[in-house]
């Protein structure tokens, strides 16, 4: 019996189920391109010059420390421990290995989960290039560190992340 008038196909169950999914999916692309053309895309932020000078001082900062080509070193103990002074040392050399004896090295210690757990302390000079801190951090977990050098304008930056134990 096949016919054009035979009406038993649409009673099939693969028939039924493709007819169910092309429309399902007429109805999602409907519905994707409804929210395409009545949605803002939100690509311009509102503060966008501002951004892009914040971006380019950022680029001149990197620049001008790129172009100091100092190097330098945190060094922490290998297990550091809540609540216990413990020391860590800094070694910083300027252009082909030299010493430099900046005015200040400043380690910054960021807490990503509590910010005001942050703190901040000044290194020591122990000889030139070579700088010691006892530091206790009050607790444990994960912790961003910057080390700051600072020699008259000029600016250099170590960054280290820390995982105090319990």
């Amino acid at each position: 019996m096949i016919s054009q008038k035979n009406k038993e196909a649409m009673k099939n169950p693969w028939v039924i189920g493709l007819l169910l999914s092309f429309t399902i999916f007429l109805i999602g692309n409907v519905t994707f391109i409804y929210l395409a053309f009545s949605q803002a895309p939100n690509l311009v932020s509102s503060d966008f010059y501002e951004r892009g000078e914040r971006y380019e001082q950022t680029l001149r900062k990197a620049q001008n420390e790129k172009q100091l080509n100092w190097t330098g070193v945190l060094m922490a103990p290998y297990q550091i421990n809540r609540d216990k002074l413990q020391t860590y040392d800094v070694v910083v050399q300027g252009k082909e290995s030299q010493v430099i004896s900046p005015s200040r090295v400043i380690l910054h210690a960021y807490r990503p989960s509590d910010a005001s757990a942050d703190f901040q302390i000044e290194f020591v000079r122990q000889r030139p290039g070579f700088y010691q801190a006892n530091i206790a951090f009050p607790l444990q977990g994960s912790w961003d560190v910057i080390v700051e050098v600072k020699q008259n304008e000029q600016r250099f930056l170590l960054t280290k992340r820390l995982t105090v134990s319990p």
